[in-house]
């Protein structure tokens, strides 16, 4: 029978040896390594974003290759983003570059990350023979959304002091290997009527015309690359343009003081506010519905006149009173004789609305 003698290292490692000797017929891992002398030694890092979520749409990632051989080369350095770790599918991006005598690159896709989605991602390094050898994983991270609306946006809905308002938005970060973002800005109307469409690479649009008055409106934009990347996000809710000079709703407030006269004041004073131009009939009735009083149409508002859209029965700037005396009622009828004390109706019809407002008269 043969036998074949081993030679054993000398000083008491014998035991470390033969574990050794052990595990290379065990796994194959260190003895492939001897057939492939160095591939123990090769590695690759990749460093990335570490913001989670990303902000960048398009992160730039470095990728160094440490270990390899002069005869390794040139190298092929390929990141990879997949939205799962076996890299088998859902590849995002799969971009290579060739480094002809350098161990490192720097890569940033041309194509967007999916917005609001998980991603990973490992750098790839290939020799000039075909070795393949591949990094830790990174991931997972989320994606932030490609572009946000900022202002006006309240999900609640929101009101602008300015006819112009100023739009702004922000948008995902983008190396410059895909350009810059372009947007499209769009002012719907109540009907769902485009009333403005600007163009533009900035994330701020002021509108070259006054938008109308306490009206709703909403806005939609459209964003895209020059690597065809493109997202579309509409207003959460609408927003209203406020207008001073115009109300936004036809309506009757309750006279002041009531009841009335008082110590300071004999009459009580009668706002209401238009929000169309409206022919308008102010009246004071009794209980009975019977006509007491009519201020509109009187002497201050011709009969068959309409009234523009505004505010009424306010006083004259540099009046203490705060009312317009020619909306005012004193407790007399329509032929000056001071009717009896009691409850009394005020009366407005006006913009297709009726309102009524109760008025207590003390007497005199």
């Amino acid at each position: 029978m043969n036998r074949t003698a081993v030679s054993l290292p000398p000083d008491g490692r014998a035991l470390r040896w033969a574990r050794r000797v052990c595990a290379w017929g065990a796994t194959g891992v260190l003895l492939g390594a001897l057939a492939t002398p160095g591939l123990a030694q090769r590695s690759v890092t990749v460093t990335g974003p570490i913001d989670n979520p990303l902000r960048d749409g398009i992160p730039a990632f470095g990728i160094v290759a440490s270990g390899f051989a002069p005869g390794d080369f040139p190298l092929r350095f390929t990141l990879q983003v997949a939205t799962n770790t076996s890299f088998a599918s859902g590849i995002v991006t799969d971009t290579t570059v060739l480094a002809v005598a350098t161990a490192s690159a720097i890569i940033a896709p041309r194509r967007l990350f999916p917005e609001k989605s998980l991603v990973y991602w490992r750098g790839v390094v290939t020799t000039s023979a075909g070795l393949q050898v591949n990094s830790a994983v990174t991931g997972p991270r989320s994606t932030a959304p490609w572009v946000t609306l900022v202002a006006p946006n309240n999900p609640n809905g929101s009101t602008v002091n300015s006819p112009r308002p100023a739009f702004t938005w922000s948008s995902a970060r983008i190396a410059a290997s895909a350009g810059r973002w372009q947007y499209e800005i769009r002012v719907i109307g109540a009907h769902g009527e485009t009333v403005l469409v600007g163009r533009l690479d900035d994330t701020t649009y002021v509108p070259p015309r006054d938008l109308e008055g306490n009206t709703s409106y909403r806005w939609t934009l459209a964003a895209w690359t020059s690597a065809g990347d493109t997202a579309r996000v509409q207003s959460a809710a609408t927003f209203v343009v406020l207008d001073p000079s115009q109300p936004p709703a036809t309506i009757l407030f309750q006279n002041f003081p009531n009841p009335f006269p008082n110590a300071r004041v004999d009459a009580t004073c009668i706002w209401f506010d238009l929000h169309n131009a409206s022919a308008a009939e102010l009246q004071v009735m009794d209980l009975r519905g019977n006509r007491v009083r009519t201020l509109i149409p009187g002497a201050a508002f011709p009969a068959g006149g309409t009234l523009a859209a505004g505010r009424y029965g306010r006083a004259s700037e540099g009046s203490n009173s705060g009312c317009d005396p020619t909306l005012s009622w004193d407790g007399t009828d329509d032929r000056g004789r001071t009717v009896a004390p009691g409850v009394y109706l005020i009366r407005l019809r006006a913009d297709g609305v009726e309102t009524f407002r109760k008025a207590l008269f003390r007497g005199r």
